[in-house]
């Protein structure tokens, strides 16, 4: 399942218009798709496969706290060593995952079974 992370040239053009690539390298998140029953993991793979076929317009366009709809994107009180942002998004109806952007890649963090364990978590991931 792994594959070597992908290099980006970071060039300063906007990338909300551009389709989403997903990184599911970080250790910590392989670790916790690993544990995951077949069920949640076929929902957690549902979820990353409709986000490749999106644009970071359409992520933040669907993000919806009143109807709850969407990924409902949600910026943390958190962030990487690197200082960059870490957001929720939702999976399914029970999990979250801690995401950050880098251009067009989103960055799987970790995987939670519950809301407010997401947002429960320090940060300062080596990203």
């Amino acid at each position: 399942m792994a594959k070597s992370r992908p290099r980006q040239v970071l060039t300063g053009q906007s990338t909300q218009n551009e389709q989403i690539r997903c990184d599911l390298e970080f250790p910590r998140f392989q670790r916790e798709l690993e544990e995951m029953e077949s069920g949640q993991l076929e929902r957690v793979f549902a979820c990353i496969d409709k986000i490749g076929q999106m644009t970071w317009a359409q992520v933040l366009a669907t993000s919806s706290k009143k109807q709850k709809r969407g990924l409902n994107w949600e910026v943390l009180d958190q962030r990487t060593t690197s200082g960059a942002v870490i957001a929720s998004i939702r999976v399914s109806e029970k999990l979250r995952a801690r995401v950050m952007r880098q251009g067009v890649f989103m960055r799987f963090i970790s995987i939670h079974p519950d809301h407010d364990s997401a947002y429960k978590e320090r940060g300062e991931e080596n990203l």
